[in-house]
């Protein structure tokens, strides 16, 4: 595959690109000095390239002479007042509640902290990512972005805060093949332009630069990286920087003066859909891997914008008939040359599907895309091949990830029962659905949230982490439980 042969000829970025839904969508109305008519994105097709859970145990009364009934009630009476409930003050594994613990439990091994961030609501950020090293997870939260110890949750190393950035606003959804994760910092009033590589088994940063371009504070900063580039869209900076050293090896720039655009961004590859009055053709969408830049291609007259990419494997875009609310939305497939395979109206049972970034999973192997689904966060899958709805699941669920068993869900609404008082990690079947009950995920403190209100991320050794806020004191945390398996 050929390398990358450096920036492409100047012309002028693409315009802010709006954070979607709506979809990513903006206007840039020329004339632009020195626009080079109908010069399109890529030249010659090329890119140049812990805190211990739990509130403490009921103290000992003192030797007052009251009945020790008299004071239950009083400091019942207090806590209702104060509005604390009493569950929490009596649950967990104190003396004589042993019988709360199930069965099929799945203990806790360990539990840290991790300070919420203001950013953390932005899905599309990225922020509450969680990356693997040999031997750690590492996540980013309102510290910073650390790394503990998979076993035993001990602190390995926190990323130093580059000079002048601040606050961490976005991570990539995971780290290159090559153990290189990309991260965006506050670069000083609220604009999210500062980038930084990061070795992910060091916490060392490899290069970091300010990407602040005048054009007002960026809130929601996209960023990726393979082996070869990190990319971003950060305020009008559509560009990637080498891996290694961080020089710019391209940068997309616009078809024409007068140019509507909306870009998909993902590991692998970046899609741009453009609506050119002043360019031939006038509608068109161009696809170029990222990592080998022979791998291109242009779709004519395409008329949908992009709200997102969902899978790389196959290229999945998330696509809209317009920019506004009400826009229906698409799921459009391409082939491994970049040519259009399939393209589904999402109608009917469709239109429910949610595409939430850490909710949505496509299998090249089974062509199944899995995401969330209906007003209750459950989960749904539809043939990719056909667009029909395989299944659907009621209630709370989140994806935890996929492994020989098949797709590994937190669900407090399983198929097999009534609603769980405690969530379960349940096995799918991509295809029809079927599940099978892991186990309960279990911890004294009962302090997990819905499933929905999870971020979830599954190891190769069957360890399951969650961030989440704690139901008793809302302080967020990232709990270790370890999923048996036969």
């Amino acid at each position: 595959m050929g390398q990358p042969q450096g920036p492409p000829p100047q012309g002028y970025p693409v315009p802010q690109v709006g954070q979607q839904p709506p979809p990513p969508y903006a206007q840039n109305q020329g004339p632009i000095p020195g626009q080079v008519p109908g010069q399109g994105p890529f030249p010659g097709g090329l890119m140049a390239p812990q805190f211990q859970g739990g509130p403490g145990q009921p103290g000992t009364p003192g030797r007052s002479g009251v009945p020790v009934p008299l004071i239950l009630t009083i400091v019942m009476v207090l806590l209702v007042a104060a509005g604390v409930g009493g569950y929490f003050l009596f649950s967990g594994d104190s003396a004589g509640s042993g019988a709360a613990r199930p069965a099929n439990a799945i203990p806790r091994k360990w539990e840290a902290a991790s300070p919420v961030s203001e950013r953390e609501g932005q899905n599309e950020n990225g922020l509450r990512s969680m990356w693997f090293n040999n031997d750690d997870i590492i996540y980013g939260d309102g510290e910073g972005v650390r790394a503990y110890n998979r076993k035993t949750g001990k602190k390995k190393w926190t990323v130093k805060t580059p000079k002048g950035a601040g606050e961490v606003c976005a991570m990539s959804a995971e780290p290159s093949d090559d153990g290189v994760g990309a991260v965006v910092f506050d670069a000083g009033g609220d604009d999210c332009s500062y980038l930084a590589a990061v070795d992910t088994d060091t916490g060392r940063t490899l290069w970091s630069k300010n990407l602040q371009d005048g054009s007002g504070a960026e809130h929601q900063p996209r960023v990726v990286v393979n082996k070869k580039v990190v990319a971003v869209t950060i305020g009008r900076t559509y560009a990637g920087f080498s891996v290694g050293r961080g020089a710019k090896v391209w940068e997309l720039t616009a078809r024409g003066h007068e140019c509507t655009n909306s870009v998909g961004l993902s590991p692998q590859y970046l899609a741009v859909a453009s609506d050119c009055s002043d360019a031939k053709p006038k509608k068109q969408l161009a696809l170029q891997d990222l990592e080998y830049d022979s791998i291109h291609s242009t779709v004519t007259g395409e008329d949908h914008t992009i709200v997102r990419t969902l899978s790389d494997w196959p290229l999945t875009l998330l696509t809209a008939s317009d920019n506004s609310p009400e826009a229906q939305q698409f799921i459009q497939t391409y082939e491994k040359n970049g040519k259009p395979d399939h393209t589904f109206q999402l109608s009917g049972e469709l239109k429910d599907m949610k595409f939430e970034p850490r909710n949505t999973y496509v299998d090249e192997d089974e062509q199944t895309l899995v995401t969330g689904y209906g007003a209750n966060n459950g989960l749904a899958a539809m043939d990719m091949k056909t667009g029909k709805l395989l299944w659907k699941k009621r209630g709370s669920a989140a994806i935890a990830g996929v492994n020989n068993q098949g797709l590994m869900m937190v669900t407090d609404s399983p198929d097999s029962g009534a609603s769980a008082v405690k969530a379960l990690v349940v096995a799918v079947g991509l295809r029809d659905g079927k599940e099978k009950v892991k186990g309960t995920l279990y911890e004294k403190e009962h302090n997990l949230p819905a499933p929905s209100d999870m971020s979830l991320a599954l190891d190769r050794d069957n360890n399951l982490f969650i961030q989440s806020e704690r139901l008793t004191d809302n302080r967020p945390s990232v709990q270790a439980f370890e999923v048996p398996f036969a």
